[in-house]
């Protein structure tokens, strides 16, 4: 009977002596898992709806774009955001106050955007894994007129086998206090 305590008490304590070094050995995976997806590339569909739009309540434009960020630690990334609005529109631009002694009111002025493009620079913050508020500046660039941009974006990541995800995503632009825009789409990403 003795010999079997004894037996059972060492096989316990092999057990105990185990599990820090599978614990150890699991924090070690995942770090090197973390170190070695640092980077995201991502396709972006979505809506961008434009409130400004002449003849419109609100304008929805089809917009897709391309991504890249990289990982800085668990909580802050960097990256580069690249839309392309799908469309031609008119937006109607109201005209700058002051100034005006007297003078007769200036009307509104119409403003028309063709295939615009907004590319910025991004600072992630993830408060809660798989959550991302990020904030950062950029241009719209369109034949017609360019603008200086500020941009937020908020997305959810789900994470799929092989390094994949999708993120459902809304972003907002602010274009020089000229006009802003609302887009709702999805990212399919591929970290690497």
């Amino acid at each position: 009977m003795k010999k079997i305590n004894l037996i059972s008490l060492l096989a316990g304590f092999m057990m105990l002596v185990q599990l820090p070094s599978y614990a150890q050995e699991h924090h070690e995976a995942e770090q090197h898992h973390e170190k070695k997806c640092r980077s995201k590339v991502s396709f972006y569909m979505g809506y961008t709806a434009i409130p400004q739009a002449i003849n419109h309540d609100a304008l929805i434009v089809p917009t897709i774009g391309f991504d890249y960020s990289y990982r800085l630690n668990k909580k802050f990334s960097i990256g580069i955001v690249n839309d392309l609005e799908m469309a031609q529109y008119v937006v109607e631009v109201e005209p700058a106050t002051g100034g005006h002694h007297g003078g007769e009111a200036k009307e509104a002025e119409h403003l028309e955007r063709e295939f615009a493009y907004v590319g910025a620079v991004v600072l992630y913050y993830s408060p809660i894994k798989g959550w991302n508020i990020g904030v950062g500046p950029g241009l719209e660039l369109e034949k017609n007129k360019n603008f200086f941009v500020g941009k937020v974006v908020v997305e959810k990541e789900f994470e799929l086998p092989g390094e994949w995800e999708i993120a459902p995503t809304l972003q907002y632009d602010i274009k020089e206090q000229v006009y802003d825009s609302w887009s709702l789409g999805v990212t399919f990403g591929k970290r690497f």
